[in-house]
C-alpha cells in the first residue's frame, strides 16, 4: 500500500516536472526554428577574404607591462604584452602574442593563468596571417554560477511555484527573442507585436503560477487592458511631445536595418516600455486577484462591492512601491545622465525639453500608470469572475 502511495506520489511529481518542462522544450525548438534567416550582413567578415572569430584563450605569460595609477579607484593606465594560448577554434592549442591597452574603455588587468576572450583575425586575401587582439576576460563561468544561484533560490524559496514561475521567466524569454523580434522583422507593426507578447506572456505566466482557474484569468485579462490603456495614453503624449523610435540614440543603426528589412522603427521605443513594465504589471494583478480569491475562501456570500474594496485595498498598498520601484529602475538606467547634468548645472528648459529626458518620463510615467490602472481592471474583473467561479 505504501509503495503504492509512494509511486502515485513520485508520478504526480514527475507530471509536474516532465509535462510542462517537455512542452517548453518543444516550443523552445520551434521558436528557434521559426526566428532563422540569413543575416543581413556578415559582421565577421574584416574583408575580401578575411574573417573573425572569438575564441577563449589562456594567459601563460605576461612578456611587458607598464602600468600607472590613473588617480581613481581600481582604474588603471597603460599596456601589456602577454602570450595567449587558444582553447578554442581552428587554432586551438596555439600560442599568440596579445597587446593589452588599459585605458577609460577597456580597463582590464591580465594576469598568468587568467581566461580570456580574443577576436582572431586572418588578414584579408592571406588566411595564413593571424592577428588576434584583446576582447574581454572570459565571463562565461561565472554568469552560470549566477544563473545557477538563481535558480536554485527561486525554486528552494517558491517550490513547484517557483518552478513554475521559472517556466514562465523561460517561456518569455524565448518568446520575446525568437518570436517578437523576427515578427518586427517581418513587418509586424511593434504596437502591435508587444500587444500580442503582452497577452501571451501574461497568460502562460499567469496560468503556470496560479493554475488554470478564474483567478489567472482575471489577472491576465487585467494585464492585457492595463497595457492596452497604458499604450493609448503613450501614444497620445508622444504625438504631444513629438517623440518616436526615431530620437532614440539607436535610430542611425536601426534606419540602417528597416532599409534591407520590413523592420518599422517608429513605434520600437514604445515596445521597450510596456515589455519593461510587463512583470511589475503582472505581478500587481496576480497579488489583487490572490486577495480576492482568499476573501471569497473565507466569505463565500460576499458582494461584488466587497470584493472590489478589497482588490482596491490590496491594491492601493501595491501600487506605490510598484510604481516607485519602476521609476527607481529607469532613472537609475539615467543615473550618469543625471550626474553629468547636475555637475555641468545644466539649464532647466534645456533639460525638460531635451530628448533624453522626455523619452525617459515617458518611460517612468506610462511603466507606472500600467501598474496603477491594472489594480481597479482586476480588481472589477476578480470581483465578477470569481464568485461564479
Amino acid at each position: 500500500m505504501q509503495k503504492k502511495i509512494a509511486l502515485t506520489s513520485l508520478l504526480k511529481i514527475s507530471g509536474k516536472i516532465i509535462g510542462p518542462t517537455a512542452v517548453l522544450l518543444v516550443y523552445i525548438v520551434l521558436a528557434v526554428l521559426f526566428s532563422r534567416h540569413t543575416p543581413l550582413y556578415n559582421p565577421y567578415s574584416s574583408g575580401a577574404g578575411g574573417e573573425m572569430h572569438y575564441e577563449k584563450g589562456e594567459v601563460i605569460a605576461i612578456n611587458e607591462q607598464t602600468i600607472t595609477p590613473s588617480g581613481f579607484p581600481e582604474l588603471y593606465l597603460g599596456r601589456q604584452v602577454v602570450m595567449v594560448r587558444l582553447e578554442s577554434g581552428q587554432y586551438k592549442g596555439e600560442t599568440f602574442q596579445v597587446h593589452n591597452a588599459l585605458n577609460y574603455d577597456a580597463n582590464f588587468v591580465l594576469h598568468k593563468g587568467q581566461s580570456i576572450v580574443v577576436s582572431v583575425n586572418t588578414s584579408t586575401g592571406d588566411k595564413s596571417v593571424v592577428n588576434v587582439y584583446m576582447y574581454a576576460p572570459y565571463r562565461v563561468v561565472p554568469l552560470l554560477v549566477l544563473i545557477g544561484l538563481f535558480i536554485a533560490a527561486i525554486c528552494f524559496v517558491g517550490g513547484w511555484r517557483g518552478f513554475r514561475s521559472l517556466l514562465g521567466i523561460v517561456f518569455t524569454l524565448t518568446t520575446v527573442f525568437f518570436i517578437f523580434v523576427p515578427l518586427l522583422f517581418y513587418g509586424v507593426p511593434a504596437v502591435a507585436a508587444t500587444l500580442v507578447l503582452v497577452a501571451v506572456t501574461s497568460c502562460v505566466t499567469l496560468f503556470l503560477v496560479g493554475g488554470l482557474n478564474s483567478m489567472s484569468l482575471s489577472a491576465a485579462l487585467g494585464t492585457i487592458v492595463g497595457a492596452v490603456i497604458s499604450v493609448i495614453i503613450m501614444l497620445t503624449f508622444s504625438k504631444l511631445m513629438g517623440i518616436s523610435g526615431y530620437t532614440s540614440s539607436d535610430t542611425d543603426a536601426l534606419l540602417n536595418i528597416a532599409g534591407q528589412s520590413k523592420l518599422q522603427v517608429k513605434d520600437l521605443l514604445f515596445a521597450s516600455i510596456i515589455i519593461t513594465s510587463l512583470g511589475a504589471v503582472m505581478d500587481i494583478a496576480i497579488s489583487v486577484a490572490t486577495s480576492i480569491n482568499e476573501l471569497l475562501k473565507h466569505k463565500t456570500a460576499a458582494s461584488f462591492d466587497e470584493l472590489f474594496r478589497s482588490g482596491m485595498n490590496v491594491g492601493r498598498d501595491m501600487m506605490g512601491t510598484m510604481a516607485n520601484t519602476l521609476i527607481l529602475a529607469f532613472l537609475g538606467a539615467t543615473i550618469f545622465s543625471f550626474i553629468l547634468m547636475y555637475s555641468y548645472q545644466v539649464q532647466f528648459a534645456q533639460v525638460l525639453n531635451s530628448n533624453g529626458i522626455a523619452i525617459d518620463v515617458l518611460n517612468a510615467v506610462c511603466g507606472s500608470l500600467a501598474v496603477i490602472l491594472t489594480v481597479p481592471i482586476v480588481s472589477a474583473i476578480a470581483a465578477k469572475l470569481l464568485p461564479n467561479d
